[in-house]
């Protein structure tokens, strides 16, 4: 798809370039000219988090996430601190970086079980770059890996070469699938400058030894289960009266932080006991595989 009229450098004055902006052109798809409606034109990626996206039609775009959460809290015995603080001395070494001829990147693995805070962390790592100005991209499963590479060497680092940016891989237990592709993002000749991939895994037993090598994966963090003293500056933090948290915490030792957002639902909003919220929480579900009944035959009249 070209652009054949308005050309926005010799119509528009150049400082406007840096601005958002509306206008119309004349777009050209094969033998077919047509007028493009209103589109609004940014010099710059607005902060935030992104997919990208594959469209026969379209091509390759991103797509704005709306990521609407529970409130962040940092806990004082977490990793979450300790985490956020070397990624920013991280982004303030750049020009350390250059003059040791390194590339200025890291790879980080959050290893853990399910609930224990690796997304809740993920989010409070996005927000720190958001807040730099920075554009943080969630790659949607290992399908779109390739589609997500060019997109980022092709058009955004081009528009974009100095902007930080965090790339999120969910699972990289998946992405053995594309074990190459993988490689060259990691540190071969598709990655990228200025950038931290994040990846994270429930488990790491079935990670290729290839990808968790140094310059691959820099640094692996498990994201544990919360201790006593994070579980009583959770409910602490929720406002559960005092004479009340002592016990949560006594009772909640098995507990992620999922389950504690559980309990705390359940006892101070849906009016449950505490023991009942717990049995709802921890006692093993039964389950059963329905895929594979025989289906039964319709029936006629009473039984």
């Amino acid at each position: 798809m070209d652009t054949v009229l308005n050309d926005i450098n010799d119509t528009y004055p150049e400082e406007l370039l840096d601005d958002s902006y509306i206008l119309s052109l004349w777009v050209k798809e094969k033998s077919v000219v047509r007028p493009s409606g209103e589109i609004k034109v940014s010099a710059t990626l607005e902060p935030g988090v992104y997919t990208v996206e594959f469209d026969r039609d379209l091509g390759i775009f991103c797509q704005k996430m709306t990521t609407p959460s529970d409130e962040l809290f940092v806990f004082s015995d977490s990793v979450a601190e300790s985490v956020l603080r070397e990624i920013d001395l991280f982004w303030d070494k750049r020009e350390l970086y250059k003059q040791n001829k390194l590339m200025h990147k890291r790879g980080i693995l959050l290893e853990g079980f399910p609930g224990t805070g690796k997304t809740a962390l993920i989010t409070q790592i996005s927000n720190k770059i958001i807040e730099k100005g920075g554009v943080v991209f969630k790659v949607s499963g290992f399908n779109n890996l390739n589609h997500y590479v060019t997109f980022i060497r092709t058009a955004f680092r081009k528009i974009q070469p100095e902007t930080p940016i965090i790339t999120i891989l969910e699972d990289i237990n998946q992405y053995a699938q594309v074990e190459s592709e993988l490689l060259d993002f990691q540190d071969g000749k598709t990655h990228i400058d200025h950038h931290i991939i994040i990846a994270t895994s429930n488990n790491t037993d079935e990670i290729p030894d290839s990808f968790l090598r140094p310059s691959r994966i820099d640094l692996r963090i498990e994201v544990g289960y919360p201790t006593a003293r994070t579980r009583r500056e959770y409910f602490q933090f929720k406002n559960v009266p005092e004479d009340q948290i002592e016990q949560l915490v006594l009772q909640t030792e098995e507990c992620s932080l999922a389950d504690l957002k559980e309990v705390y639902i359940c006892v101070f909003l849906l009016n449950y006991t505490l023991s009942d919220a717990l049995a709802k929480i921890l006692k093993p579900r039964d389950r059963r595989d329905y895929s594979h009944k025989a289906r039964r035959g319709p029936k006629i009249g009473l039984s």
